[in-house]
């Protein structure tokens, strides 16, 4: 079942990154962008994903002890605020680093 959850979470991240790459290519009359510009927003990317993760993982931990239903409410706003945490890493890669030439 791990694998499955692996595998699939791997692809969405690929689904991203895919888009995020096709938006960081400039026009010929830019000139080439610095690789260093693309390499610091793709780090903003993973840190947005990093930090949501432990958002989530923090909110696990915390939850521990207290009843169902407050548990489920309390780790589904978490996982709610993982998914905005790494949305809002790529947007800002993408408006500031990718779309920059």
């Amino acid at each position: 079942m791990y694998r499955f959850f692996r595998a699939g979470f791997t692809c969405s991240l690929l689904a991203f990154a895919s888009s995020a790459f096709a938006t960081s290519q400039c026009p010929s009359e830019f000139g080439t962008k610095d690789p260093i510009v693309n390499a610091i927003g793709w780090l903003v990317v993973a840190v947005g994903i990093i930090l949501g993760g432990l958002l989530l993982g923090y909110a696990i931990k915390r939850s521990r002890g207290s009843g169902v239903l407050t548990r489920i409410a309390f780790i589904g706003l978490a996982i709610v605020g993982m998914v905005f945490i790494g949305v809002a890493g790529l947007a800002l890669a993408i408006a500031y680093f990718f779309l920059q030439c």
